[in-house]
């Protein structure tokens, strides 16, 4: 059987460009890097440092639309392009005191009914010829709600395996439409959205089981500075990775969910995919820069995550 050129599909509605100002060398100029940003992207960035194909698909429009395409390219990462009118969000941030401060922000804009079709029609044909498709969610309503539920039950129907980093509405609707293969959310977003009432492990794990009942098949927890918490199949793990001061929070979770996917695209068991979603999610915190991470250091966090066996159901 021929391999896919594709081996990672991504659906990401919200793709942005990022300008950013960093605090140069001492005494020297500001430095300004930029950037393509949104979850999609940073989910695709860390597949391509785990060795994956991944193609990134979502909506590029007008003048930092234009910006993206090259940049996401010098990523080394394919792009599907969904040709919309508006320009792609763009936000233009302050880190020199180490803190994100928001300078400026073009907003995102949502799918003409043509556009909507446009990205409907790509991803459902990127993700019957890859191994495995990652959805991930969106900070406005870019496509609708319901999208997400057209997509549980098609690609359900279409027996393609499925990662989805959702929560909130997105994540309900998916759920309606089917079951989601591998589900990872955060304790922030549990939290958020009602389901999680305190950050304890008994209420996480009350949380876990919750979603298994709402049709995700497996689920993975990520708890920040707290081991992270799963189901897969019928046993429930509890996974505590290396403990590094973080250069930067943010991007752990999306380097997780790279690592799942990744781990299903190689159809490893559940102890090895854990170990390379943990890997990721470390290695991403110990730099600046959001979904990525030293190709050389992931393989080595990974052999020194610890993985409980917390409970196997009958």
């Amino acid at each position: 059987m021929a391999q896919p050129q594709h081996t990672v599909a991504v659906f990401a509605p919200h793709l942005a460009l990022t300008v950013t100002i960093e605090k140069g060398r001492e005494n020297g100029p500001d430095d300004i890097h930029i950037h393509p940003g949104g979850q999609g992207f940073w989910v695709a960035r860390m597949l391509r440092h785990l060795g994956e194909k991944p193609l990134l698909c979502g909506p590029i429009g007008g003048e930092s639309g234009a910006v993206l395409r090259g940049l996401v390219r010098q990523w080394g990462i394919d792009l599907s392009p969904v040709e919309v009118q508006e320009s792609s969000p763009a936000i233009i941030q302050d880190r020199r005191t180490g803190d994100r401060s928001p300078i400026a922000e073009a907003p995102s804009y949502g799918l003409a009914r043509h556009e909507l079709d446009d990205a409907y029609g790509k991803i459902l044909d990127h993700a019957l010829s890859s191994r495995v498709v990652v959805i991930t969610g969106q900070r406005t309503e870019i496509v609708p709600v319901d999208t997400y539920r057209r997509l549980g039950h098609d690609l359900a129907s279409a027996d393609v395996r499925v990662v989805g980093d959702l929560h909130g509405r997105e994540l309900q609707a998916y759920l309606d439409g089917g079951p989601i293969d591998l589900l990872k959310v955060s304790d922030e977003d549990l939290t958020e959205d009602g389901v999680l009432e305190h950050p304890e492990e008994p209420a996480a794990l009350d949380a876990l089981h919750h979603l298994i009942e709402l049709g995700a098949r497996s689920v993975v927890i990520s708890r920040g500075q707290q081991p992270s918490l799963a189901r897969l199949g019928d046993t429930t793990f509890r996974v505590t990775g290396p403990a590094f001061e973080p250069a930067d929070f943010r991007g752990a979770g999306d380097s997780m969910t790279a690592g799942l996917a990744a781990g299903v695209s190689r159809r490893l068991g559940p102890e090895e995919l854990l170990r390379l979603a943990s890997g990721a999610g470390a290695a991403n915190v110990t730099r600046h820069g959001l979904g990525s991470a030293s190709h050389d250091l992931i393989p080595k966090l990974a052999e020194r995550v610890d993985i409980e066996i917390l409970s196997t159901a009958p």
